[in-house]
This record gives C-alpha cells, structure tokens and sequence, in this order.
C-alpha cells in the first residue's frame, strides 16, 4: 500500500513539473511570436529594426543577402528551425538574425528594405 502511494505521488510530481516546464516554454515562444508581430504589423525598415534592437541591447548575430550567406546564417543559428527559417528566408531579399535572450529572431526583409516576416529558433539546446 505504502509503495502505491509513493508512486502515485512520484507520477503527480512527476506529471507536475512536466506541465510546468510545457506552460513557462509555450509562454516563453508566445511572448516571442507577439513581439515581432506587433513589429511586422508596422512594417518597419531595416533601418528602423536594426537602430530599435541596437537601442535595446539586442545583438545582430548576422546578415544574409544572398542565397549562400542565407544557408551560412541559419546554419549557425537556427538548430532544429532551420528548414522553417531557410523556406521563410528564401523569399526574401534580406535577413538579418539577432540574439533576444534565449531565442535567435531571423527578420526577413523585401528588397526595399521593409520587414515582411520573421522567424524564431531557440537558442536553448534540444529546443
């Protein structure tokens, strides 16, 4: 009986921290997605993006303006993302990667220099 309980009570911890770690990492992406939302809703320009997050300490980890400086970027940046983030960039004239906390936001520009898009990938390993 005793060992029962023991179980049960590890499995309810167990099933705990599991949801609590689920709730703090879907939060940690929503916050994220918002963010750049309510930025592409503006449609800043490059300029405009990269003065913002230069303001906020936000640190442009690369550029990409071709197809290979593309594949380069998101291989050093992207982990498990990039063939979400390669597909979203490959339509797009320019993208530029920055390092926000614990996520890297790939932002994808036209060729005039106006936001049409983002991307995210975690910097956190196994993300």
């Amino acid at each position: 009986m005793f060992g029962l309980a023991a179980l049960i009570t590890v499995a309810g911890m167990v099933g705990a921290l599991y949801l609590g770690a689920w709730a703090f990492e879907t939060r940690r992406q929503l916050t994220h997605q918002r963010r750049l939302a309510e930025m592409l809703a503006h449609a800043p320009t490059l300029d405009q993006v990269e003065q913002a997050f230069r303001n906020e300490g936000t640190l442009l980890l690369g550029a990409a303006d071709d197809a290979a400086s593309l594949r380069a970027l998101v291989e050093r940046h992207a982990g498990e993302q990039q063939v979400g983030v390669m597909a979203a960039g490959r339509s797009h004239a320019h993208t530029r990667a920055y390092a926000a906390s614990d996520m890297v936001y790939f932002i994808h520009f036209d060729a005039r220099g106006v936001m049409r898009a983002f991307s995210l990938a975690s910097r956190r390993r196994g993300d």
